[in-house]
């Protein structure tokens, strides 16, 4: 199979042809349910014409209000999601993790399928990506994270915690020399830095940013970037099956990463096709 590799079309057709085993890890940040992914339901799923647009509507315009067709519309959107998260539990190597993308429309249901195809024991961690920008609410606390959920296939997933070090607060004992702990031992500070914990204040792309593209699920490439190297090694193989502005593939090509994409649609194709390019001219 030649990697790295593109693919235009569902991604459970895709995932089907793929060989069991072989990636190490899949990051994917599958539909929402809002406005901005209504490019992504163009996909052939296990619902009506009828119930993609009751999904539409229920999560895009009044998601705190109870609509009749609700439990049908969501009943379909979790099987969707289901066969294909299985199709990428079978994919992943023994040392695999894969990362999922939501909000806090989906969240606690995409958590409650995950623990079911991988097992609650493989739950590693729900990371909270909090950003900045855009509108403030005035009467309610603005929703401004998304959750990232890190399950593993196995026990022995990959883990390079020097690789997602960040710089000591000027304000850390650490950060001053080392601290000293009661029983008199001193802890000295790593010249890497301190590890991350599961909260990631990350900022949005800044509209003005060479990376914007403009495509409408754009995600930081700082984000992807730390979970990169945070669950695999140069020369592994990631993949990303709803692959949108092609960030993870573009992170993968420059971090030396083998990498697969997909997407339903034939825009982004496009503009992955095209990042790739740019990312290959820089580094020759």
């Amino acid at each position: 199979m030649a990697i790295p590799q593109l693919y235009l079309g569902d991604c459970l057709d895709v995932m089907r042809q793929l060989e069991p085993g072989t990636i190490n890890l899949i990051y994917i940040d599958p539909p929402f349910g809002d406005n901005k992914t209504d490019k992504q339901f163009g996909i052939t799923w296990d619902g009506t014409a009828e119930d993609i647009a009751w999904f539409r509507e229920y999560f895009g315009k009044s998601v705190c209000g109870y609509k009749a067709n609700a439990t049908k519309v969501l009943s379909a959107y979790l099987r969707f999601m289901h066969e294909r998260l299985v199709q990428m539990r079978d994919l992943l190597a023994d040392d695999g993790s894969i990362y999922v993308h939501c909000d806090w429309r989906l969240n606690a249901l995409i958590r409650q399928a995950l623990d079911e195809i991988f097992g609650a024991d493989r739950h590693i961690n729900e990371i909270i990506w909090h950003y900045t920008g855009g509108g403030r609410s005035a009467t309610y606390f603005s929703k401004k994270h998304d959750s990232l959920f890190w399950y593993s296939k196995s026990p022995a997933w990959t883990f390079n915690i020097d690789s997602v070090r960040v710089p000591y607060k000027e304000t850390s004992g650490y950060a001053k020399g080392g601290i000293v702990s009661a029983s008199g031992k001193k802890y000295e500070p790593n010249p890497l830095g301190t590890p991350v914990d599961d909260v990631w204040d990350l900022p949005i792309i800044n509209p003005l940013a060479v990376e914007r593209i403009g495509y409408p699920t754009q995600k930081p490439e700082a984000l992807i970037e730390r979970i990169m190297r945070a669950s695999s090694n140069e020369n592994d193989l990631v993949a990303d099956f709803f692959g949108g502005s092609g960030t993870t593939a573009a992170v993968a090509e420059r971090l030396g990463r083998r990498w697969i994409c997909c997407d339903i649609n034939p825009e982004a194709i496009a503009i992955t096709e095209k990042r790739i390019n740019e990312v290959r001219r820089i580094l020759l």
